[in-house]
């Protein structure tokens, strides 16, 4: 008995059905097949907003990492201790404390181009402060003196933060004052989420 022409469109259907199928889905956007280190090459999806930054930056205990370079043009670096000259300006400058006889002193005088880098108590968001120093104002070193003193000695007695203040009141004592020009930031965190989760962030 020959087959059915029923039998035989239905096959023919399915068959349609088939190809139809594929082919629309060959026709699907498809993520692009990144490697597994791509997540740690480009780290432009991982970064913090300008708030998430200068929370970061603002927040206790106020300490960073200064950067400069000789008058070889080698790179130095050191951790100072800052307090914010004022909180509610977004892009407002940063006070840092030192004094005249510091090798960095002299170097800013040279070259004013500075970097700051904050990071978390976790060490997994950094921020990083590009800028400038403009001269320092003699008026601020008693604010910056009893404020940073302030940050640390809760737990300390009137003499003692007395004491404190009056180690930090050296007659050669200055506040650089550093104008912010660029933050660049980085959050690990996001980083870390974006793998687990299989997340591409990347629009290309």
């Amino acid at each position: 008995m020959l087959p059915s022409s029923r039998t035989c469109g239905a096959c023919e259907s399915v068959g349609r059905t088939t190809y139809v199928s594929r082919t629309m889905r060959d026709q699907e956007p498809q993520s692009p097949k990144r490697p597994i280190w791509w997540s740690r090459h480009d780290l432009r999806p991982f970064t913090l907003s300008d708030e998430e930054a200068w929370e970061l930056i603002t927040s206790p205990p106020w300490r960073c990492v200064i950067a400069w370079v000789t008058r070889e043009n080698q790179p130095v670096v050191a951790p100072m201790s800052g307090t914010p000259r004022d909180l509610s300006i977004a892009w407002g400058p940063r006070m840092l404390t030192t004094t005249k006889n510091r090798d960095k002193v002299k170097a800013f005088r040279r070259n004013p181009a500075i970097s700051l880098c904050f990071q978390n108590a976790e060490g997994s968001k950094h921020v990083t402060v590009r800028g400038r120093l403009d001269s320092d104002d003699p008026e601020l070193i008693r604010r910056w003196i009893t404020s940073f003193v302030d940050s640390y000695g809760h737990h300390l007695s009137l003499e003692e933060k007395q004491l404190e203040i009056a180690r930090y009141s050296s007659p050669d004592r200055l506040i650089l004052i550093v104008t912010v020009e660029k933050l660049l930031t980085f959050d690990r965190e996001r980083m870390i989420r974006a793998e687990r989760e299989n997340l591409d962030l990347w629009e290309t």
